[in-house]
């Protein structure tokens, strides 16, 4: 007869320790075992699109950054990534009378400019910061969902994120990637209450956009509500989630200090065809000017499919909150949408609504138990990600 003996209290500490490593580095190694295949495919489909489709739009100069020789290269750096690198090389420029770059977040374009002088340009520290990020936002994305309801689930919904239609912007000079990375990490640590950690990744996430300060509302919501059912209690580590608003302090700051004015970024947003309305105001008219025989005009069929974007990922956040999910993952989710819907325009919604990760653990659940929903969405996905891709590549608006 054997006896199994329990091991040394010495060694127990140095085995879990050795065990959560391993489960570190295979979470990471597989996170960018998936980067490489997904951009690995989408750089094959978008250098064979770019020879077999036509110029969808004008490329200005300032997209050619590696030279008229590298349209693929170039490819990255489209209409928004213009006013990045002007903030990367310049700085913020703020005109009263007109559009400013003042309406941008400052994370991604000084990381771009700092890691420049390293790697001997901006436009190179550009693709590093983006797609190094990427991996982040699969790494995180995937612990957070395997942290609430198993590593299927985190694993899937990674995968929804990848194969999302405008998941190009992934790969692109925007600060899509950059938030998705920070905003799972700083929610994977809250519900780990790990609250510094939180409050760091946010207040990272808040210089990144906007929607910085819905992490923030979500997180206080589901304080609230925890606090209202007993099932936590009020700690002093708590008080690093005001590090998330402190970093809009922190722009405020930049911005009051580069150009004389806190308010600048919020001023010039008329400008930008934005103003306050009703969350639906925008939805209805697009939906009243649409022509449902869909006719080649892609601003027309644009915004409907913006407005359906919306709705499609406000009836994702009810339906969250319907069946009970983590507070703060539905009102992220839900306050994500309503935030740019209160300024009427819907341009880049189906870009915006990227960032919302929480919605692709949902769709990840939903998929566990409906095999055929999961390839539908994958399949689904897939396609419009193929239009959206080279719509950007030939300089055409994609979200």
């Amino acid at each position: 007869m054997t006896i199994d003996l329990p091991a040394p209290a010495s060694d127990a500490p140095r085995s879990r320790s050795e065990a959560t490593s391993r489960t570190w580095v295979s979470l990471l190694a597989s996170a960018v075992l998936m980067f490489v295949v997904w951009r690995g495919t989408l750089f094959a489909f978008d250098l064979f699109g770019l020879s077999l489709t036509p110029g969808m739009g004008k490329c200005q100069p300032n997209w050619q950054v590696f030279g008229p020789d590298h349209p693929l290269l170039n490819g990255f750096f489209r209409w928004d990534s213009g006013w990045y690198l002007n903030i990367a090389k310049r700085g913020y420029r703020y005109h009263e009378d007109g559009t400013s770059s003042v309406a941008f977040y400052p994370l991604v374009p000084y990381l771009a400019r700092y890691l420049g002088s390293v790697t001997g340009g901006v436009p190179v520290a550009a693709l590093i910061i983006v797609n190094a990020a990427t991996v982040g936002a699969i790494y995180y994305l995937r612990r957070l969902g395997a942290l609430l309801y198993g590593d299927a689930v985190g694993k899937l919904a990674s995968i929804l994120l990848l194969v999302y239609p405008t998941s190009l912007f992934l790969a692109s000079f925007y600060t899509e990637a950059p938030f998705v990375f920070l905003a799972a990490a700083s929610m994977y640590f809250y519900f780990r209450e790990r609250y510094l950690l939180c409050g760091v990744f946010g207040c990272l996430a808040m210089l990144t956009r906007s929607t910085g300060l819905v992490l923030f509302a979500a997180y206080g919501a589901d304080v609230c509500w925890r606090l209202y059912r007993r099932e936590t209690r009020l700690r002093l580590s708590m008080l690093s989630l005001l590090l998330i608003p402190a970093g809009l302090g922190l722009f405020m700051f930049m911005q009051y200090y580069q150009v004389g004015d806190a308010l600048a970024f919020s001023k010039t947003m008329k400008y930008w065809g934005r103003h306050p309305a009703w969350p639906w105001a925008g939805i209805v008219d697009a939906l009243h000017g649409t022509y449902f025989d869909f006719p080649v005009n892609f601003k027309k069929t644009q915004r409907f499919l913006d407005a359906a974007f919306a709705l499609v990922f406000l009836g994702i956040g009810a339906a969250m909150a319907l069946t009970r999910q983590r507070v703060a993952l539905w009102v992220f989710v839900i306050l994500g949408m309503l935030l740019p819907l209160s300024t009427y325009a819907l341009a880049g919604m189906n870009r915006y609504s990227l960032g919302l990760f929480p919605a692709f653990i949902f769709l990840a659940q939903l998929c566990q138990a409906r095999p055929a929903l999961e390839r539908w969405l994958i399949y689904v996905s897939s396609l419009f990600l193929a239009v959206y891709s080279l719509r950007f590549m030939q300089c055409g608006w994609a979200g």
